[in-house]
């Protein structure tokens, strides 16, 4: 019985391990203010933003930088950052 619950055990998290994977992620540093950070973002957000940047004639530091600028002090660089990419296509998505 007890080799039983351990095999359903076993099954089940073979069957989820798939939906646990983190997205890759990766670090650049960026300008904010007279200095330079470093923001961790998945990989999919940083192509995103490298291609508004390119769309908009950018470069992607460029962006990060008036992103830094237009942000409230209490929100993070990065969320700041995620959130104008998906706000971005959702814009286009409804042109």
């Amino acid at each position: 019985m007890l080799n039983t619950v351990s095999k359903r055990r076993e099954d089940r998290s073979s069957h989820l391990s798939g939906l646990m994977d983190w997205p890759a992620m990766s670090v650049r540093v960026v300008p904010v203010g007279n200095g330079q950070r470093r923001v961790r973002l998945e990989n999919a957000v940083w192509d995103g933003l490298d291609a508004i940047a390119q769309s908009e004639g950018l470069l992607t530091k460029q962006l990060c930088a008036k992103l830094d600028a237009r942000r409230s002090e209490s929100v993070a660089l990065s969320s700041e950052i995620r959130s104008f990419v998906l706000d971005y296509f959702r814009r286009k998505d409804q042109i």
